[in-house]
């Protein structure tokens, strides 16, 4: 799968990361929508840990990593992942009557 954008984020509370402006303006992310992301977490010369996931973003651009995911990977508030942009879906628009 071919890869838009990658970026090194911080990992805040809760395993919420936040997509750099740049990257959500120039791919036209905004709240609401789904993307697909590929984390990898790097360790002392050790093969890197991966995980896929989609998310809905949310205010400010920001996403989170499922907490089954957070603790199989080991992520914690603080660390430094890698993140890999693969695919980026508009929300539906919801119409009312």
């Amino acid at each position: 799968m071919e890869v838009l954008a990658k970026f090194h984020v911080i990992v805040h509370k809760i395993g919420r990361i936040i997509i750099p402006v740049g990257t959500r303006k120039f791919y036209g992310i905004e709240h609401g929508d789904f993307v697909e992301v590929k984390i990898l977490k790097y360790e002392n010369n050790k093969k890197p840990r991966e995980g896929t996931f989609t998310a809905r973003v949310g205010e400010q651009g920001s996403i989170f990593i499922p907490k089954p995911l957070r603790e199989i990977m080991d992520i914690k508030p603080g660390d430094v992942i890698e993140v890999l942009l693969l695919a980026h879906y508009k929300a539906k628009e919801v119409q009312t009557k």
